[in-house]
Order: C-alpha cells, then structure tokens, then sequence
C-alpha cells in the first residue's frame, strides 16, 4: 500500500470527507438523509460494535468506497456450507465448522462437545466420510480431519 492511501485511509477514518458523488451527496442532503459530513464512518463502527457485530472493513477504491459487513458471531456458527442435498445434523456440522475455521477437531472432542459417546461421535463423522464431505489425511494417531475438495 502506498503512503498516500494509507493517508486517505486514516482521514477518512478521522472524518475528513470526499464527496464521490455530488448529486447523490447534495440530494442526500436535501431529503434530510444526512446528518453530518464525515461521520458515516464512526457512526456505522459504533453501531456494529454496540450490536456485537465485527467492526466492519473500508476501503477506498479509486474513486469508489467498499465496506465489507460482515455476519454477526452468533449468525456465523450457524453459516455452514454444506451442500444443500447433503442432510447433516447438528453435530456434523458442529464439527465441519471446526474444520472450516482451521482447527484439528477429532472425534473426542466432538464427543465432549455435545456430552455424546465415543461410538457416536465416531459414527458421526463416519457418516461425513462417507458423504464425501470430509477426509482423513496422515498416520492413524498423528494425522487429521480436513474438508474434502
């Protein structure tokens, strides 16, 4: 990233406004639909903070602003991505999120997860193999659980 963007980048965030488009900006203005020049940005961080929401990322791209909001926590465990003629359970897909988010999830730790037996967790994800969901790659006791491709 060059000097200069990073400059533009932390004005904006300081507030310092460029309008982009000044018919928008001035009708905008007219309808009543903004409060204040250069505070979009606090506003929307503040907001998405209160709410419990991940601060959301800007960027400046060419003449043009891209905000990037992104999903709530508590919405993101339950965005799984699954094929939709591939029925799973909760459990399975409890564990295919772990996987997503990079962690080596075993069949223990889906046990303990869901208080579920050892047997049923290791059916569990049994079934996902089969489904061709995930794979098992290295030695028995040293490799793990990855999505398959």
């Amino acid at each position: 990233m060059h000097f200069w963007q990073q400059a533009c980048g932390y004005a904006f965030k300081a507030g310092l406004s460029r309008i982009r488009n000044r018919v928008i900006a001035r009708v905008f203005r007219e309808l009543g639909l903004m409060e204040e020049w250069g505070s979009g940005y606090r506003r929307v961080t503040d907001s998405c903070t209160r709410a419990g929401y991940p601060v959301p990322e800007w960027q400046e791209v060419g003449p043009s602003l891209r905000v990037t909001i992104f999903p709530h926590p508590e919405a993101r465990e339950q965005l799984i991505d699954v094929p939709v003629n591939v029925p799973v359970n909760e459990r399975q897909a409890w564990f295919i999120e772990q996987l997503r988010n990079g962690r080596n999830c075993k069949s223990s730790e889906l046990a303990a997860q869901w208080q579920i037996s050892g047997k049923t967790a290791k059916r569990d994800i049994a079934d996902l193999k089969k489904k061709g969901l995930i794979t098992f790659i290295g030695a028995p006791k040293t490799g793990k659980y990855v999505l398959a491709e």
